[in-house]
């Protein structure tokens, strides 16, 4: 839709001719139009020459007007070139090169010139009406340039406010997670990788003493981000609300329990649902008065690798906690496991078995994380972890990261 200027852009100002000066360009409708150029010029040649030359041969002999010829052609053969420049440049050229001054303003995002119209050219003249259009065409991208800086400066502001949020988040959802000195307290020793795709993410972990033992979980909410980050905080506020002291040795009650507190918790107990979140989750009993372990899985496993370097892996159920799918009376299964000296247990979340990458673009494995398992079990707890980190960095490559990834890696104290 063309754009047409208002009255009061129309209007003349001092300060559009100043902006012109400051650039080598009249202001519109100054000076002569092209075709009036070239009349007069056209005149002085076609009307003006022939006349002088009438009223010379009144008063000149035939010599004298011969030699009057011939010095005039002499003298056009010599002027030629510079009269040919001085008239393309009366006529022409000088328009042309303040268009030029105007590209390159617009060129080098200056744009200041073009800030407020000139007004409309008074006659038909098509180099004033083309240096009229390319002040418009400059005062549409002044203006969409104002405008656009200006949704960029609160884009940014809108962006540092989000990340400031994000990251305070972040300490947030921290501070909810177990210390890891606590860990170190449990186990004869162990590694935690715990990183989130984005700031915060959808894994968590939760520890929880009994008289008898404790419980350990690595939990995989729905999710990662901010909506995963808000499931870590939901689950973990439900474990805390369970009598997990009348549940020991029984991971599976807990997990039914959980699968019913998170159905109600997110209004998934009703005929309708709002939603359809849950958690997978891969939690331990350690019974250390009996040197027993007692294994519970939502959609997850108990990796274990012994002393003599067997590796095993223990499954849990195929349905998760707290889904649409999952009934409320869903019953998960118990795995009672001996505490086996120099073992190695693993409990880790499908963001690093899932992760797509390699040559051939397919996900890790748990294939992969077994030969892993095999292959560096022997090596400290510590050590691992800084294999482990490296091998999925090399699987990865250009690929981007997919989801969140918490693995565990222990060893029991000896009973």
């Amino acid at each position: 839709m063309p754009v047409t200027p208002s009255a009061e852009q129309a209007a003349p100002s001092s300060r559009v001719r100043q902006g012109k000066r400051q650039f080598g360009l009249p202001a519109a409708g100054s000076g002569l139009r092209s075709v009036t150029k070239m009349r007069i010029i056209l005149a002085g040649c076609l009307i003006a020459c022939p006349l002088s030359l009438l009223l010379a041969m009144e008063h000149m002999t035939h010599i004298e007007l011969g030699n009057m010829l011939a010095a005039w052609i002499a003298m056009g053969f010599i002027l030629l070139a510079p009269l040919s420049h001085w008239c393309a440049r009366l006529v022409a050229l000088r328009s042309v090169q303040e268009l030029n001054v105007l590209c390159e303003e617009m060129k080098s995002g200056n744009l200041t010139p073009f800030s407020t119209l000139p007004p409309e050219p008074s006659g038909k003249d098509p180099l004033q009406t083309l240096r009229h259009n390319m002040f418009w065409i400059g005062h549409i991208i002044d203006s969409r340039q104002k405008a656009l800086n200006g949704a960029m400066r609160n884009l940014n502001a809108a962006q540092a406010q989000m990340v400031e949020s994000i990251e305070y988040a972040s300490l947030i959802q921290s501070a909810f997670l177990p210390e890891e000195r606590m860990l170190e307290t449990l186990f004869a020793d162990h590694f935690l990788l715990w990183e989130q795709r984005d700031a915060v993410g959808g894994d968590a972990y939760w520890v929880k003493e009994t008289p008898d033992g404790f419980f350990v979980a690595v939990v995989d909410c729905t999710g990662h981000g901010v909506p995963g980050a808000f499931m870590t905080l939901i689950v973990h506020s439900l474990f805390e609300r369970l009598d997990v002291q009348s549940m020991q040795r029984d991971p599976a009650g807990v997990l039914a329990a959980m699968n019913r507190a998170i159905k109600r918790a997110l209004a998934q107990d009703r005929e309708n649902p709002l939603s359809d979140d849950g958690m997978d989750c891969a939690m331990l009993f350690v019974d250390t008065a009996r040197s027993m372990l007692h294994f519970s899985g939502a959609r997850s496993s108990l990796v274990i690798r012994d002393a003599s370097g067997d590796v095993r892996e223990v499954k849990g159920d195929r349905r998760g906690a707290g889904y649409v799918r999952t009934p409320d009376t869903y019953a998960f299964a118990n795995h009672a496991l001996v505490v086996e000296p120099g073992a190695r247990y693993y409990m880790l979340t499908d963001g690093l078995v899932d992760q797509v990458g390699g040559d051939k673009g397919l996900p890790f494995g748990r294939a992969r994380f077994r030969e892993f398992v095999a292959t560096h079990g022997q090596e400290s707890m510590a050590q691992q972890k800084l294999l482990l980190q490296k091998a999925f960095r090399e699987y990865l490559g250009r690929e981007a990261r997919r989801d969140d990834m918490t693995v565990l890696g222990c060893m029991m104290q000896a009973g």
